[in-house]
């Protein structure tokens, strides 16, 4: 965008931001918070608008934050409202999002710089929007571990620091994810050497994987689950929204991320199917409309869901009425239910919707239904993968233990 005025840009952000439905009250904060900022620019002369004084103007609100002259509300919309500006300003439109403050995580300058420069290279690849956000964390944490080592330049990297790194953050994560992981460092490692900036060939001292383990996946028990069932406060909307996904993990085995991205066209009432492509494979899957669950959605959608052209079914209960964010939202909503219910709450409970899933497919196992329906109601695209939950049928597991009648052993012998 051209110069404009700041009085100009900021009719053209609160007519940009007129379809996300905010309440009065929010947009009279945000009012008050342009007209804050409209001083700041009168006291220094502007009438323009100008990025870098806008940006001048939150590192001062940080500053009185700080020094405890303003509360962190009023520091976090004048943040906002300025993100909201400089959005329209460089887009054209303000698209909701949550414009959180960017936290410091790397101090040397070169790494800083490499990082960035490394972010541009991603983009410049065509990578998409999710493997750029896994390959500049793995980086940036990679960087992060160097500087914590004292290593001060790339070039002074080599094998041992990889070889510590690894088994660092693998404390971390699934085996699965850690695959994830590994890929996304020897791609960093790659393009450092791609540009000479080290003489080692470090991509190749990144392991394929750390090892294929066998774990026993989590499930809740018919107890919990009714007790997840009865603590949801089904008389607000909120409840109304959250009980419906609760059942639609509960019942059909759904991912997180296809519960949040079900469209109400998803819904075939008079075939009583939910027919989807999976977010995850990209392949369909039809499944059976649960009267329970049925009834749950069609609540919620009628009493419960706010008055919006959305296409997705379940919305974020407050202005602006969009889709719920993700596996962040869906993690936060259950974690939420499983606390009212007071279950799961061990420091290493896993408290997703994922066990939820893990518990359908746990039930089907239970009731003798074929490994491969399984794998299909659950849409896996790899029918082995549903071999995981072989660990839960404790009664047929204990059907195969063998004892030790027949291989008696004298005290003799175990000296």
């Amino acid at each position: 965008m051209d110069e404009i005025l700041l009085s100009e840009l900021i009719e053209r952000t609160k007519d940009s931001i007129r379809s996300l439905e905010h309440s009065q009250s929010t947009i009279y904060q945000y009012q008050m918070a342009w007209k804050g900022l409209t001083d700041y620019f009168r006291d220094h002369d502007q009438a323009l608008f100008s990025k870098q004084l806008a940006e001048q103007y939150i590192l001062e609100s940080k500053a009185k934050l700080d020094a405890g002259v303003i509360k962190r509300w009023r520091h976090k919309l004048n943040r906002l409202t300025v993100q909201m500006l400089i959005e329209c300003f460089e887009e054209g439109h303000v698209a909701w999002k949550y414009h959180k403050e960017q936290p410091v995580y790397l101090h040397q300058s070169a790494y800083i710089r490499l990082h960035a420069d490394y972010l541009h290279y991603l983009k410049k690849e065509g990578k998409s929007a999710d493997a750029i956000q896994t390959y500049q964390h793995v980086s940036r944490q990679f960087l992060e571990y160097l500087e914590q080592k004292k290593v001060k330049d790339i070039a002074e990297v080599g094998v041992n620091e990889i070889n510590s790194f690894v088994p660092a953050i693998s404390k971390h994560y699934q085996p699965t994810t850690m695959k994830i992981e590994l890929t996304a460092l020897r791609c960093f490692l790659r393009y450092v050497e791609g540009r000479n900036l080290t003489q080692c060939c470090l991509s190749k001292a990144i392991p394929s994987s750390l090892g294929r383990t066998t774990k026993i996946v989590s499930i809740i028990t018919p107890e919990e689950e009714q007790n997840l069932i009865d603590s949801t406060d089904r008389t607000t909307a909120m409840g109304k929204r959250n009980y419906a996904m609760l059942l639609l993990a509960l019942r059909t085995g759904l991912r997180s991320i296809d519960i949040i991205n079900l469209k109400l066209e998803d819904i075939h009432w008079k075939r009583n199917t939910i027919e989807i492509v999976q977010s995850k494979t990209g392949i369909p899957l039809v499944l059976p409309l649960l009267t329970e669950v049925g009834n749950a959605i069609a609540d919620y959608i009628l009493n419960g869901r706010p008055d919006s052209q959305q296409p997705n079914i379940f919305l974020r209960s407050q202005a602006p009425y969009r889709k719920l964010s993700g596996h962040s939202a869906c993690y936060a909503i259950s974690r939420k239910m499983m606390k009212a219910a007071g279950i799961r709450q061990g420091e290493k409970h896993r408290k997703g919707f994922h066990c939820l899933r893990h518990t359908v497919a746990a039930r089907l196992l239970a009731a003798e239904t074929p490994l491969p329906i399984i794998s299909s109601v659950l849409g896996h695209q790899n029918k082995e993968s549903t071999k995981v939950y072989l660990s839960t049928d404790l009664e047929h597991l204990r059907a195969c233990a063998l004892n030790l009648a027949g291989i008696e052993i004298t005290k003799d012998e175990l000296l």
